[in-house]
């Protein structure tokens, strides 16, 4: 029998032409070969440790199925002969390259159909044979050994029959060998190499394209003689194209042509510095104003017999040199021998009349030069001098911008509008933040920030572009780390063709410290307010433990025992009225402190239901009517609960004192009333604190936010409430709005942006 034991090793790498590396396959069939047994006992272990036995024959039916389903499989198109020539096996991926089903193939030595149009030996014929000459000789050029199966060739060759257009074709053959050495078949695999073969055409016709146009445009660098640049092009025209003869034809002012410079041409025809004349195709390529191009010229065929009949050119081509959308001359390319020009020619026919143009041009213009020179270079000097002039001025303004600039009292910062990185800065910035001018250019402008600012960057991103923005009461930090307080002025501004931000930040530290110091002024004229509350919420405790106090007296004057009981309810009720006294001592400790403007996120009720802790008795004693209507899911804010303490505290009061000065007009029916309502929209948090009483005049309402205004008597009111009210809200993004009729009461409305 034969015991096939099959090593197939598949070596990938891109084809000759891609990376100059062709694509090998290696297949090794070694084959052993025992005649002496008769039967061959083949142990085959399964997964239940059975032994199962197969004779020789079965087992070779299973190698041989075994292989073919290998190549079968294979995405390589595959074919594999015995040694009668006789194909054994045509795999799937070779039908779909050739066309040809296995059946037509497999068992017939007409392996040769899918390749050639009548009977010649394929590569795998001669391994067979090992005729390596006759392999050599009959794949020429195209074939070569393989460098890495003994015996093994491959080689690349053009099917004209394959497809629409033809296919490149990469193959490679190689021997199978017995036991004993001989050559017992072969195996063929195919590759389509078509596409690498085109790319590899277009990157050299690309490569010749530029290498063309690159030796042309050096060349017509070289000079800027009209009569020497119109040799150059011509010369290089011919030497660089698969043309033999060119003439360039410039327009004189009469209007009439004369060749500039001309080679390859009979004398007879268009000798340099002759005119033209009734050429017909030169004075059509004016007219029309693009490339004529003539191939497989005849006499019949030609309306132009001159350069036909008299010259014998076989193809043409004349394209416009234009400047200043005004063709000024033409340029003739022609072959005495070739009938068509290549495509790489016609691709590059427009490229070199422009830069033919384009250099006589200059060419002109240099001429024209030299023949003005005086009066040109007194012109040159008037412009140079009037260049200069313009050059002092130009500094002179830049010195006015920079001194203006450096001496801003404010920090200017230009920065990249996309990137924010800092270009330029200012001699007041270097002072303010105790940055170096290469820091600061390392720096982006949010890295001056608290926290880099990650609310101003995402701002800035949707800045818009026709208008200034304004960003109160950001903190930034020096170099040495001291955190002070500015407001950012952000400009749009385009210059020099690219768009920047202009960023001025004042320091308003100062200012910020005398607010919280204002704030805090108004803390301590609320107390006024609040004192009569907080007397009767502690007195009421004390109350209590004096009760306890004097209950505990006289059962000792009267030398009574107390129960437990007794002691154990009067220590509670001590107990729980000093934890109510000590914490509404330390809630008006919070609300006097002085806080800052950082802010953090907070339900706004909270400060709301707090104002009632001290001021609710106050609304009792005024026979106020309250009505919270507060949404238990509302979402956070950005803000500090010490602030919005007091701003409701200022609206409350404010409510009061209106209520207050409504019921003295002896209504005794009216009911004195006052609502805070909170709830969520459109992504805000909305609190609204409204009133029944006397309501604000038309005439003022637009002057309550005002610093020191008020309606009240001397001495009732500093008139700074509603002011801190409204900074407070600014700071943290927010509104405040006020609605209000005479005699129908007040609604304030309070907006916040919602934090996610």
């Amino acid at each position: 029998m034969i015991l096939l034991y099959i090593t197939i090793c598949f070596e990938y790498s891109f084809l000759k032409g891609i990376r100059k590396s062709p694509e090998k396959i290696v297949l090794r069939i070694f084959l052993s070969q025992s005649c002496s047994m008769h039967k061959v006992n083949i142990m085959l272990k399964t997964g239940k440790d059975k032994r199962l036995y197969a004779t020789p024959k079965e087992f070779e039916e299973r190698e041989r199925a075994f292989l073919s389903q290998i190549i079968q499989g294979s995405t390589i198109p595959t074919l594999v002969e015995h040694s009668e020539h006789i194909c054994t096996h045509w795999n799937k991926a070779m039908e779909n390259l050739t066309g040809h089903p296995a059946e037509e193939v497999v068992g017939t030595n007409r392996q040769w159909i899918a390749f050639y149009p009548k009977p010649r030996p394929t590569m795998a014929d001669l391994i067979i044979n090992d005729l390596q000459e006759e392999i050599l000789k009959l794949y020429k050029h195209k074939c070569r050994k393989s460098p890495l199966i003994e015996g093994a060739y491959e080689a690349e060759d053009f099917f004209p029959g394959k497809g629409e257009a033809g296919k490149w074709i990469f193959f490679t053959a190689a021997p199978i060998k017995g036991s004993d050495g001989n050559i017992i078949g072969s195996i063929e695999t195919i590759w389509d190499i078509t596409q690498s073969k085109q790319l590899q055409h277009e990157s050299e016709s690309y490569i010749h394209q530029l290498s063309a146009l690159c030796s042309i445009s050096s060349a017509l660098n070289t000079s800027l003689d009209i009569e020497e640049s119109s040799r150059i092009a011509v010369d290089n025209i011919i030497a660089n194209l698969d043309v033999d003869s060119a003439g360039i034809y410039l327009k004189e002012e009469n209007s009439d042509f004369r060749v500039a410079y001309s080679s390859g041409y009979s004398e007879s025809f268009y000798q340099t510095g002759n005119r033209v004349g009734p050429d017909g195709i030169v004075g059509k390529t004016v007219r029309e104003g693009k490339t004529i191009i003539f191939e497989d010229v005849t006499i019949a065929n030609t309306p132009y017999r001159g350069f036909a009949l008299n010259e014998g050119l076989k193809s043409v081509a004349c394209f416009p040199l234009v400047s200043n959308e005004e063709i000024f001359g033409v340029i003739k390319i022609s072959s005495h021998t070739s009938r068509r020009f290549s495509g790489e020619d016609k691709d590059l026919f427009e490229l070199i009349g422009n830069r033919v143009a384009l250099a006589i041009e200059n060419a002109r213009l240099h001429h024209q030069t030299k023949m003005f020179s005086q009066s040109l270079e007194l012109k040159v000097k008037e412009k140079t001098e009037e260049l200069e002039e313009s050059y002092r001025e130009l500094r002179r303004s830049e010195e006015r911008y920079r001194a203006m600039f450096d001496a801003d009292p404010n920090p200017i910062f230009i920065m990249d509008i996309k990137t924010f990185k800092i270009l330029d800065i200012n001699a007041t910035a270097l002072d303010c933040y105790g940055y170096s001018r290469d820091e600061f250019l390392a720096m982006l402008f949010p890295d001056l920030g608290y926290d880099k600012n990650p609310e101003l960057v995402e701002e800035l991103k949707h800045v818009s572009l026709n208008q200034s923005h304004f960003y109160p009461k950001r903190i930034h930090q020096r170099k040495g780390g001291d955190y002070f307080y500015v407001n950012v002025h952000i400009s749009p501004v385009r210059f020099m063709e690219r768009d920047f931000l202009i960023a001025t930040t004042t320091d308003i530290t100062e200012n910020v410290e005398k607010e919280a110091q204002l704030i805090q002024a108004g803390k301590m004229a609320t107390l006024g307010t609040m004192a009569a509350g907080m007397a009767h919420e502690i007195n009421q405790p004390l109350n209590v433990i004096q009760v306890c106090a004097d209950f505990f007296l006289k059962m000792l004057k009267k030398n009574k025992e107390i129960s437990r009981l007794e002691l154990s309810t009067m220590a509670d009720e001590i107990k729980s009225n000093v934890q109510r006294a000590a914490g509404i001592i330390s809630h008006m400790r919070d609300f006097t402190r002085q806080s800052g403007v950082i802010s953090g996120k907070l339900n706004i009720n909270k400060p709301i239901r707090d104002v009632f802790k001290v001021l609710g008795q106050q609304l009792e004693v005024h026979q106020i009517e309250l009505d919270l209507d507060l949404d238990d899911k509302l979402p956070s804010i950005l803000a500090d609960h010490n602030r919005m303490e007091q701003v409701f505290i200022n609206l409350v009061t404010n409510a009061m004192d209106t209520l207050d000065e409504e019921g003295r007009k002896g209504d005794q029916e009216w009911k004195k009333f006052l609502k805070i309502r909170s709830f969520s929209e459109d992504g805000q948090v909305i609190v609204t604190v409204s009133d029944n009483g006397a309501g604000i005049p038309g005439d003022i309402i637009d002057k309550i936010f005002e610093p020191f205004f008020t309606t009240k008597d001397v001495g009732k009111g500093t008139g700074l409430g509603m002011s801190i009210s409204y900074g407070i809200v600014k700071d943290y993004g927010g509104t405040i709005n006020v609605k209000s009729k005479s005699g129908k009461g007040t609604t304030f409305e309070l907006r916040f942006p919602i934090i996610r």
